[in-house]
C-alpha cells in the first residue's frame, strides 16, 4: 500500500463548480486503485492558506507521492508550497481535458496551462522528481501512464531505507560491480552492511530442519549426482543464508560466492541461493550490490521471477542472446520440460549448482549502474524462447532487437557483465523512475534523451 496526497487545485476566475464535478467523477475511479491510500483535503484548494492545517495533519502520515490535480488554471503557489513541505516526495502534475466551451465562448477550466505552470516552476527550482500526465482516468491511455507512475512510487518506497547485506564483499577482481556506499545512500536511501564469510560457514542447522529441507529439495530436483554430504551442505547453507537475511533484516543479500565457499565450506552456494530465491528472497552472485538493487526494483513493481545473469553468447541467425549463469536461477523459472537437477560440475567438481532451462515468455533485461559520477540504467525487452538443454547451469535464449548493437552498447559504455532477467514487461516504469532521478537511460541499444 502506498500513501498518495491528492490536491485538487482551482482558481475562482474559472468555472470551479465544473472542476469540482470533474474531481468527484475522477475520484470515484481513483478509489478503485487497491494499492493506493488517498489523502485528500475536504474541498478543492485555491489558496495556500486553505492547505496549511490539512498539510500539518498529513505530515503525520508517511506520504509516498503527491498528485496536484489541475481542475482549472491556478496560481503556482500551491505546487510551490507542497514542494517546500515535502522536498523529497515525488510529484505528479495532472491536467484534465477541457470540456465544451461555454455558450459565451469562454474556456471553462484552462487546466492544461495550470499544470504546465506547475511543472515549469518545479523544474526551474531544481525538482527532478516531477512528472506530468494529461487525460481522464476513464481512458485506457491515462490508466497505463498513471499505473507506471504508481510503479515509480513503489520503487522509491521499496528502496527507501532498504538494507543490503554483503556477505564477504565482491568477487576477486570484479571492480566493475563495486559501488561507493555514501553514493548509494544519497541517491537511493539504501544502506549496506558487510558480513564476514565465516558467519555463513559457522551456522549449523538442527537435524530435523536439515531432514525436512532435504526431503523438499529431493521433490523439486534430481539429486542423484550428490553425495549425502553435499546434500547436507546445500540444505545447511540454504538455512544459514535464510537465517542471515532474517536476523539482519536485510532486503537483499549479495554474496562473494567464490572461491572461498568451495575451498573452505566444501561447495559453492549457488543451489542454496537458488532455493532462497524461489522462496521470494533476493540474493545476488559475486557480491553484486547494484544487481541486487535492480532485482529489488523489479520486484517492487510486480516482477516475481528474476535472475541475475550473464549474456554469454550472441546467436545472430535468430537474433538471440544466451542468458546463462553457472546455476543460481530459482526453480520457479523452470521450463517444465528440461531435466531439473542439482549438479557438481562447478568449482572443480565440488558444485553445487542448479541445472535446467528457463521457461519461455516475455522478459525485461535491466541493469542499474554508476560510473564517472553518473547514474544510469540499461533496459530492453525481449522474448525468452524454448531452448534445448545442452549446457550445464541455468539458461535460456532471449530474442531481442539487434543483439549485436545492444551488447556493444552495454560493453562499450562500461556496464557490468551482470544483468537482471525479469519475466514480464517492466521497461516503461523503470525508465520513468530513471527519468525522475535524472539518470541516463540506455534502451534497445540507444541512449534515451531525458
Amino acid at each position: 500500500m502506498i500513501n498518495l496526497l491528492l490536491v485538487p487545485a482551482v482558481r475562482s476566475t474559472y468555472e470551479v463548480s465544473e472542476g469540482r464535478s470533474i474531481f468527484e467523477e475522477e475520484l470515484n475511479i481513483l478509489r478503485k486503485y487497491k494499492e493506493v491510500n488517498w489523502i485528500i483535503p475536504p474541498d478543492v484548494v485555491e489558496y495556500p492558506e486553505n492547505l496549511e492545517a490539512f498539510l500539518n495533519r498529513s505530515k503525520k502520515i508517511d506520504i509516498d507521492g503527491m498528485v496536484i490535480m489541475s481542475l482549472t488554471f491556478h496560481l503556482g503557489n500551491i505546487a510551490l508550497l507542497l514542494s517546500q513541505e515535502f522536498p523529497k516526495t515525488p510529484m505528479l502534475c495532472w491536467a484534465v481535458p477541457e470540456p465544451p466551451y461555454s455558450s459565451e465562448g469562454r474556456v471553462k477550466l484552462n487546466s492544461l496551462v495550470g499544470a504546465h505552470l506547475d511543472v515549469s516552476n518545479l523544474k526551474k527550482i531544481g525538482r527532478k522528481d516531477v512528472d506530468f500526465i494529461y487525460g481522464s482516468s476513464k481512458d485506457k491511455s491515462f490508466h497505463r501512464e498513471f499505473k507506471e507512475w504508481i510503479d515509480v512510487i513503489k520503487i522509491s518506497k521499496k528502496l527507501k531505507g532498504s538494507k543490503i547485506g554483503v556477505l564477504g564483499g565482491h568477487a576477486k577482481t570484479f571492480l566493475n560491480i563495486d559501488i561507493y556506499e555514501p553514493l548509494l545512500l544519497k541517491e537511493l536511501n539504501v544502506m549496506v552492511e558487510y558480513i564476514p564469510l565465516n558467519t555463513a560457514f559457522n551456522i549449523r542447522a538442527d537435524d530435523e530442519s536439515l531432514k525436512t529441507l532435504k526431503r523438499e529439495m529431493e521433490k523439486i530436483y534430481d539429486t542423484s549426482k550428490l553425495s549425502e554430504d553435499k546434500k547436507n551442505k546445500v540444505c545447511n547453507l540454504a538455512i544459514s543464508l535464510k537465517r542471515i537475511i532474517e536476523t539482519g533484516n536485510f532486503d537483499a543479500l549479495a554474496i562473494r560466492c567464490w572461491p572461498e565457499f568451495a575451498t573452505h565450506y566444501g561447495i559453492s552456494p549457488c543451489a542454496a541461493m537458488a532455493w532462497n530465491m524461489a522462496n521470494d528472497f533476493v540474493l545476488s552472485c559475486e557480491g553484486d550490490i547494484l544487481g541486487a538493487i535492480t532485482m529489488l526494483m523489479l520486484k517492487a513493481i510486480g516482477c516475481q521471477d528474476v535472475y541475475l545473469s550473464d549474456i554469454s553468447q550472441i546467436i545472430e541467425k535468430d537474433s538471440t542472446f544466451l542468458m546463462w549463469h553457472c546455476g543460481v536461477a530459482p526453480h520457479t523459472l523452470w521450463d517444465g520440460k528440461s531435466r531439473k537437477s542439482l549438479e557438481t560440475y562447478f568449482a572443480g567438481g565440488k558444485g553445487v549448482t542448479t541445472d535446467f532451462v528457463l521457461k519461455p515468455g516475455h522478459v525485461t533485461i535491466a541493469r542499474v549502474d554508476h560510473m564517472d559520477g553518473e547514474w544510469r540504467l540499461f533496459v530492453t525487452e525481449g522474448e525468452a524462447i524454448p531452448t534445448k538443454q545442452e549446457l550445464k547451469g541455468t539458461y535460456v535464449r532471449v530474442k531481442v532487437k539487434d543483439p549485436v548493437k545492444t551488447l556493444k552498447v552495454l560493453v562499450e559504455n562500461g556496464f557490468p557483465h551482470h544483468v537482471v532477467l525479469g519475466y514480464g514487461s517492466f521497461a516503461n516504469p523503470l525508465i520513468r523512475f530513471a527519468k525522475m532521478k535524472g539518470w541516463k537511460v540506455f534502451r534497445n541499444g540507444d541512449i534515451q534523451s531525458l
